[in-house]
């Protein structure tokens, strides 16, 4: 599995990276600072390839959302599940969130280690991690 952090913040990138090292990911991390690289990067994917990305809502160009709108209509021989990592407080950011088959998780910033250590119980990544 590779894992895609997608977020316009660099220090958040950053603290994703540390905390998922200290949380004992060692999967391939690739990180985009918007959505419209990622889907780039997706495009040129293998088929069967396994992705977890964690991806920020709100950023200036492609937003969150859009990311994955797009990401659904292209149709892509790959799977993903989706990490939905926000400062939104808003109760109608998560109540979206849950309209996406792929979004098996929605944080509020700030998060921390066992925020990842968590993640890595949950049924949808079963079978990545030993």
């Amino acid at each position: 599995m590779k894992i895609l952090l997608i977020d316009d913040d660099p220090i958040v990138i950053l603290l994703q990276r540390k905390l998922m090292e200290k949380a004992g990911f060692i999967d391939e991390i690739e990180a985009y600072g918007d959505g419209e690289a990622a889907i780039e990067f997706l495009k040129k994917s293998e088929e069967g390839k396994r992705y977890l990305i964690l991806l920020d809502i709100n950023m200036p160009g492609m937003s969150g959302w859009e990311f994955l709108d797009q990401l659904d209509t292209l149709n892509l021989p790959i799977t993903y599940s989706v990490v939905i990592i926000t400062s939104s407080i808003e109760q109608a950011e998560r109540d979206k969130s849950e309209e996406y088959s792929q979004v098996i998780d929605f944080w509020i910033k700030p998060f921390n280690v066992e925020s990842f250590q968590k993640l890595k119980e949950k049924e949808e990544l079963k079978g990545f991690y030993h």
